[in-house]
């Protein structure tokens, strides 16, 4: 006959295997989810900025040009070009989405880098910091489009990381211009 202590210390054995077993198949459950929500991500992200819609409006942007704020203004000011603004309110709040998705975590640098088209959100940087910087000045809104700087920052750091040039050589000269 099994003595009684022995059977119940093969009991407490088998429950804590049994616990340990459910802790690990949950664990992995949710690795295994939260990496499909990031290929989820990462696939919308990549469907909308390499839209030809958005890759267009973004193009146009671009070729924007002025000499000053002030010139900005009066060509491109939303209460006088509704849809040169509706196009930037698109392509600026697309990418400022993408800096607060890889802020929190939700994405990492590397994919969005590897991601096509994803050098554009360092050129707007580039080309509209000034005008970015000033919007913040004059309508007090120390924090708008700060989730654009952040991902062109974290895309020019990881093009560091890569060895190339933090900047991107823009033959278009779109930021110079």
């Amino acid at each position: 006959m099994v003595d009684p202590v022995t059977l119940q210390m093969v009991r407490d054995v088998v429950a804590i295997f049994g616990v340990i077993a459910g802790f690990s198949y949950y664990v992995i459950t949710v690795r295994n989810t939260t990496k499909a929500r990031k290929t989820q991500l990462a696939q919308h992200i990549n469907e909308e900025i390499t839209s030809i819609e958005k890759s267009l409006i973004s193009l146009e942007l671009l070729e924007m040009e002025w000499d000053d704020y002030e010139d900005y203004l009066k060509k491109y000011d939303s209460t006088i070009n509704h849809d040169n603004y509706a196009k930037r309110a698109l392509i600026w709040g697309m990418y400022n989405e993408l800096g607060v998705f890889l802020k929190q975590n939700l994405i990492d640098i590397e994919t969005v880098y590897d991601l096509g088209g994803t050098l554009r959100p360092l050129l707007h940087w580039n080309k509209f910091k000034p005008i970015i910087l000033e919007y913040r000045k004059r309508y007090d809104d120390p924090h708008g489009y700060e989730g654009l700087e952040y991902v062109a920052t974290e895309i020019s750091n990881e093009r560091v990381r890569r060895g190339l040039s933090p900047n991107i050589i823009d033959a278009d000269q779109y930021t110079t211009r």
